[in-house]
């Protein structure tokens, strides 16, 4: 008889606590393998997010066709502390919430970070998804909203960027995966935006 175990707790630290038989360790650590949290593999995220991708698209009968780039880079600096079962549900959460046929955008895999990524009832009473290829990002209202009050593309990405900071609390990097950037990117534009402020009051 062979027994396979797993655990995520660290097993020698627990004999020392006297939580774990020291006894048992023994049996069970003939050939120890240990599986490095999923957020210290960050190459490995694109490939297990396809291959989840293809296993919903199966069990839904919903093609996909994959990720938009902005929904990787967010799949990629996200710190991941639900491991693989919490990119399984996000997978099959983003499935769920795009259209078929369309890419999985970064609204419809982190609805919480977007006002868009919600469900809504259309005129048949049908559930009709918010999520679209670009996060359904309403362009035509963007551009009207900008005519109407006067804003260059400058002033609409500043205010973009610094409300994005606002609503996760100034943490750069949460604000960061909800815009399909990098912290460094962020870091960057938002150095750019003093330095445009400064400049303005000297």
């Amino acid at each position: 008889m062979r027994v396979i175990a797993a655990t995520n707790v660290d097993l020698e630290k627990a004999v020392e606590q006297g939580r774990f038989r020291r006894d048992l360790l023994y049996r069970l650590n003939v050939y120890p393998i240990r599986i490095p949290a999923l957020r210290e593999r960050v190459d490995d995220i694109e490939l297990l997010a396809m291959h989840l991708l293809q296993k919903y698209s199966a069990l839904h009968g919903k093609p996909a066709p994959g990720f938009s780039d902005r929904a990787l880079t967010a799949l990629r600096g996200h710190s991941w502390p639900g491991n693989v079962r919490e990119l399984e549900n996000l997978v099959e959460r983003g499935l769920i919430l795009t259209p078929a046929g369309e890419p999985i955008d970064v609204a419809c895999l982190f609805p919480q970070w977007s006002d868009n990524g919600q469900s809504t009832i259309d005129d048949q009473g049908h559930l009709a998804q918010a999520c679209g290829a670009d996060g359904d990002l309403h362009t035509a209202g963007v551009y009207d909203s900008m005519q109407h009050q006067g804003l260059s593309l400058d002033a609409l990405e500043d205010g973009l960027l610094q409300e994005a900071v606002r609503r996760a609390s100034g943490n750069l990097a949460a604000a960061a995966r909800a815009l399909g950037m990098t912290r460094p990117q962020l870091s960057y534009r938002l150095s750019r935006i003093r330095e445009r402020t400064t400049g303005t009051e000297e």
